[in-house]
């Protein structure tokens, strides 16, 4: 089992360079890293990979659409400007060294329509597309699920197999959260048992946001699970516990969630690894 972290946990903003970050994680013992293409073009790719290559870590790369490049819309304007956003990430990703392309890149982060058919199918087509360039860099796209809160358009495991269904894609797979999961499925285990073999990413977090170890989630049965499926793919620590960040202040997070991040950090690690390998 390899873990990663998401690198957004650190940035102020989502152009920082993330340069300094990746040998932070390494030092706290991470075998791989996360990177937020949310500004794809601002992402100082040859001094990532000497970073990378200099901590020995993989690499995993995510983004998110907002309302102005939401590939459901009924605007194709709006559906052209997400597919260019989504192939600007995928060729800054295989550069980085990433096999996959994760996040909320079905529709918009933040959106609050109610979804019908007809979204979900303007949806699919456009994802179509990107599997076949994504295809092209031997990678897969990986659809993350998130809370009512978060998004109208994908909330559950349920949900994301039927939208797999409409792009039938071999390399399209679904991105699961465990904060998330703990809010909409009923049983965390039974929707990873559920998603099977389609489950292409997945990222850590307690209840609150906070690292894994620390809150109410039921962490053995998920590692369980995981082995039961013979998960082989992304395992990310996604926790926002620093108030005053740009990722922060997107999902909320106005007090300081976890008392000393980095000793707190590495105690999730170990809890993660050694629980893992029990």
């Amino acid at each position: 089992m390899k873990l990663g972290i998401h690198l957004s946990l650190w940035a102020k903003k989502f152009t920082d360079p993330f340069i300094n970050d990746i040998g932070r994680a390494a030092q706290l013992g991470f075998d791989s890293v996360e990177i937020p293409l949310m500004n794809p073009v601002e992402i100082l790719v040859e001094r990532v990979i000497e970073e990378l290559e200099r901590n020995n870590l993989e690499v995993y790369c995510g983004t998110g659409l907002g309302l102005n490049t939401d590939i459901s819309s009924p605007e194709q304007t709006i559906r052209e400007n997400g597919l260019s956003h989504i192939l600007a990430c995928l060729d800054v990703a295989h550069r980085l060294g990433s096999h996959s392309l994760d996040g909320v890149i079905h529709s918009a982060w933040g959106k609050k329509d109610r979804v019908g058919l007809m979204d979900r199918k303007r949806s699919a087509e456009v994802l179509k597309e990107a599997a076949n360039k994504a295809g092209e860099l031997d990678m897969e796209l990986a659809l993350e699920c998130i809370n009512r809160y978060e998004s109208s358009f994908l909330n559950t495991v349920e949900q994301g197999l039927e939208l797999l269904e409409l792009i039938d894609m071999p390399n399209v797979g679904l991105h699961l959260d465990t904060y998330h999961m703990n809010i909409e499925e009923k049983s965390i285990p039974a929707a990873l048992v559920k998603c099977g073999s389609k489950l292409y990413h997945l990222h850590l977090s307690e209840n609150n946001r906070g690292y894994p170890g620390s809150g109410s989630i039921n962490w053995r049965e998920i590692f369980e699970t995981l082995k039961v499926i013979n998960y082989k793919k992304g395992l990310v620590i996604e926790s926002y516990v620093v108030p005053e960040t740009l990722a922060g202040d997107n999902v909320c997070i106005w007090r300081q969630i976890e008392k000393d991040t980095e000793d707190s950090l590495r105690e999730s690690v170990n809890y993660i690894k050694q629980s893992f390998s029990n």
